[in-house]
């Protein structure tokens, strides 16, 4: 069985090998933008995740609020994945009913009594 996989192993290592040359060509003066780059795109990372994070949790909590309140009569909240979906298209300027007719004037004129 070894001697099937030995190859395989062999190839490793120059993969190995050739991504070390990589990484020391980096080390150049022409690829320090490119490295700087890369090092800021890294480390906007953790920031991007909590802004994808709070973003998630900010639709959760209006999709959960929404369903309770007209989940049963509008069916674009008729559910809790639903409901987040809908906020999230409105959020990203796509806040259209399922018919096409723009959201926000429709549940405008359904609950216009409603207004305290």
């Amino acid at each position: 069985d070894n001697e099937e996989f030995g190859g395989f192993g062999i190839l490793k290592v120059f993969r190995l090998l050739r991504l070390m040359r990589l990484v020391r060509t980096l080390r150049f003066r022409i690829f320090q933008e490119l490295k700087l780059m890369i090092q800021g795109v890294m480390s906007g990372l953790r920031t991007l995740l909590w802004a994808i994070i709070l973003l998630l949790l900010t639709v959760w909590v209006l999709g959960m609020g929404v369903r309770t309140l007209v989940g049963d009569y509008e069916p674009e909240f008729n559910s809790v994945p639903s409901a987040m979906f809908t906020f999230f298209r409105c959020f990203t300027d796509g806040c259209d009913a399922y018919d096409g007719t723009p959201l926000v004037e429709r549940l405008r004129q359904d609950y216009r009594d409603y207004e305290a």
